[in-house]
């Protein structure tokens, strides 16, 4: 970072230059500087604390001060240096500024958000940048909180408030970029101008210019004051609910939302602000089963385990490949599947009705010195009867139900009906699964789905909310929050059939305009009439699309890329086919698609290592052993010599559990159960899948538990940054 000077802005936050605020600390401020870059925080804070017995009350001694008690690990330290300046002076804004990451880190992400708007009402016209520092970090435990829109809110600001911060911008790329993120919760949160003519438009546009500078607190109350006035004008309402939801008001923003919905916008805008709300809304959360954990006491251990061993209702599982915790406890002694009939000797020609479906999980444990030998089974509440008469018919009164069951989870009510567990029989081919999944994946959204009642719905089924015109709206929402955790290129007709069944609109296709600053919602990318996109355009929004994980929308431009002559030699066609692979998951147009990326990295002067790579572990995910050594052999021979290959080649066979972490070979081991679609107990993308053939859930408030990495930056300002 660049010394400061006597012209820097001083970092007390008073507005000033150093040379108007403290110049006769210069030459210690970047002494301060320096201890912190070299990341000396100890030695650093022993400086601040001889400093201050000379220059007691400085802001900047002592904000510097409290944020290195806070990187050390002393938050009450922190809070109370922090406290005690504000006493004094209640207007600094980067005092208030890191007393809001302080709370955040002491009581919630929420508790910060109060005192850094504060600081951002007193901050000046150039806002200073430890108070943008302060948003960046906000933002981080914000996510880290599941408080998505907060955090994607608070990103922003920090972006647009200090563009130059490549840390920043690299938690907005990676914010966008996951693919656990529902794109409903990506999608532009632009603050509209307010219609001309208003009456009110004046105090509307300061509000919106104060909101512009961070101050939504501000904002956000001139609005709701406005609404009394025009309550029924979309844009304020709009607003509103962006302003709340940066707030991380979820009540509010789901109140506003809802309200927008209902007024005289286009059908898409308030299906969208529905889909929204139901995404946040607390309340919508009641729409789950519980996963319980059932304890079954044993009489005779050996005996037990002997009939399940043998048994054509129960299949083993390797548990040691799960990752379970057992705490102090002995680990269990086998692991079953437990299935509502007998697995056919044979599928060859087998049927979708035929397949045994698994009910539960059992983890069989010995006698303990203060337990008797039990079973502990995880499964729905849903499945605990069907459960406890198939243990019974298979082990007779060996085990027994003790105690209550005890939850463990809550699965979204949807979720559980988009989704199912096998157990195939060894000897079915991966083409017939295919087809087979295929087969249950339709009937799951057209049926599973459609007859679960939702209390979203006010109870009613799909089905039967389809015939209540005042529900319109919030069943045309659900379903777009159903199809868009759908990756599936056979899935796309499946929904025009779903949004038919239901008497709700089509999702027709939508322009994509060139002068549009914003662009296609991301949520409607997919469904852009291609044909009319110019080359430009074309590729423009495709990259759009990949960098918000748009999967559909992906398709559908890359398809258009690929058809286009124009296009050749002017895009890197490999990438393109390299996309719509990934997005095909198993099937065998994935192969094509991967061979047509060899076939144009090769006109490109390109390697093809990277797409031999990519078939090497979709074969392996295939099943196909044969095609998987010749693709060994092949990347050997050919590839292994260029950069990168080997270290790839090692790392993906060693995450497919072909060779150990010291490069030996050895046995992979069999699947665990859990939420989404199973073969076998191995996911393979039913219900709520995100990537094409993986599995995945529906978001909910508080699953984004993973906040992005800063890409390296220090996360502790020095002085100097502004």
């Amino acid at each position: 970072m660049p010394s400061i000077d006597p012209y820097s802005p001083c970092p007390c936050g008073t507005g000033k230059k150093v040379k108007f605020c403290c110049p006769d600390l210069i030459n210690e401020l970047n002494e301060i500087q320096s201890m912190l870059e070299a990341g000396q925080r100890q030695a650093c804070l022993d400086y601040i604390e001889s400093l201050e017995k000379k220059h007691p009350d400085k802001a900047c001694l002592i904000t510097t001060r409290a944020l290195l008690e806070s990187a050390l690990g002393s938050e009450a330290k922190a809070a109370a240096t922090l406290e005690g300046y504000l006493a004094k002076d209640p207007t600094n804004p980067v005092a208030l500024a890191e007393l809001a990451v302080v709370y955040a880190a002491q009581r919630g992400a929420i508790a910060g958000i109060e005192p850094l708007q504060r600081a951002l009402d007193f901050d000046t016209d150039v806002v200073s940048g430890r108070v943008v520092m302060s948003i960046a970090r906000l933002g981080e435990m914000l996510l880290m909180d599941g408080q998505v829109l907060a955090a994607r809110g608070h990103f922003m600001l920090a972006y647009i408030l200090y563009p130059q911060d490549e840390g920043t911008l690299q938690l907005l790329a990676r914010f966008f970029g996951a693919p656990t993120i529902p794109l409903a919760l990506k999608n532009e949160q632009s603050l509209d101008p307010a219609p001309a003519g208003a009456a009110w438009k004046v105090e509307f546009d300061k509000a919106i210019d104060d909101a512009r500078r961070g101050r939504w607190w501000k904002a956000a109350d001139v609005l709701k004051k406005l609404s009394t006035q025009a309550p029924n004008d979309p844009t304020l309402w709009h607003d509103l609910a962006v302003l709340r939801s940066w707030l991380a008001d979820l009540p509010g923003t789901v109140a506003a939302l809802r309200k927008f919905a209902s007024l005289d916008v286009p059908y898409d805008d308030a299906v969208e602000a529905e889909a929204l709300a139901q995404l946040i809304d607390p309340a919508a959360q009641a729409d789950v089963i519980d996963e319980l954990k059932a304890t079954f006491e044993v009489t005779d251990f050996d005996k037990l385990s002997e009939i399940l061993a043998e048994h054509k209702r129960a299949a083993a599982f390797a548990w040691q490949t799960m990752g379970l915790d057992f705490g102090d406890q002995p680990p269990p002694r086998a692991g079953y599947f437990l299935l509502d009939r007998p697995i056919p000797a044979t599928g060859a020609n087998i049927t979708r009705q035929e397949i045994p479906h698994i009910l539960g999980r059992l983890l069989l444990f010995g006698r303990q010195t203060d337990r008797a030998p039990r079973i502990e089974a995880t499964v729905r509440r849903n499945e605990l009867p069907r459960l406890q008469e198939a243990l019974t018919a298979v082990v007779g009164d060996l085990a027994k139900l003790t105690g209550e069951p005890e939850k463990i989870d809550e699965i979204p009510l949807a979720e559980a009906a988009l989704s199912w567990s096998w157990r195939l029989p060894e000897d079915v081919s991966q083409t017939h699964v295919r087809g087979l999944i295929e087969e249950q994946r339709r009937d799951a959204i057209l049926n599973g789905w459609t007859s679960t009642p939702l209390k979203l719905l006010d109870g009613k089924t799909p089905q039967e909310a389809a015939q209540d015109p005042a529900l319109k709206i919030r069943l045309a929402g659900a379903l777009s929050l159903v199809e868009q955790s759908f990756a599936q290129p056979s899935t796309e007709p499946v929904f025009d059939e779903l949004r038919a069944k239901l008497n709700l609109p089509a999702a027709g296709p939508v322009d994509a305009k060139p002068d549009d600053p914003i662009g296609v919602p991301y949520t409607r990318v997919h469904r852009i009439a291609v044909e009319k996109l110019g080359d430009e355009d074309l590729v423009r929004n495709f990259q759009r699309a990949l960098q918000v994980v748009a999967r559909s929308g992906v398709r559908r431009l890359a398809t258009e890329i690929i058809n286009r002559p124009s296009l050749k030699g002017r895009i890197d066609l490999a990438a393109v086919y390299g996309h719509l692979a990934d997005l095909e998951g198993l099937s065998d147009e994935a192969i094509k698609y991967l061979d047509l990326a060899k076939k144009a990295a090769e006109e490109q002067k390109q390697s093809t290592a990277q797409w031999d790579l990519e078939e090497l572990q979709l074969r392996l995910r295939r099943g196909e052993p044969a095609e998987f050594g010749r693709l060994i052999d092949h990347i050997q021979s050919q590839h292994l010599r260029e950069p990168g290959v080997s270290q790839a080649l090692m790392q993906l066979l060693y995450e497919a559990g072909i060779i150990g972490a010291d490069g030996r070979p050895r046995m992979p081991g069999g699947g665990g159960g859990g939420g989404g679609a199973t073969v076998n107990g191995i996911p393979v993308g039913g219900g709520m899948s995100a990537p094409a053939e993986e599995p995945g859930t529906l978001w909910t408030p508080g699953s984004e538990t993973a906040a992005p990495a800063a890409g390296g930056k220090s996360a502790l300002w020095v002085p100097g940054m502004d």
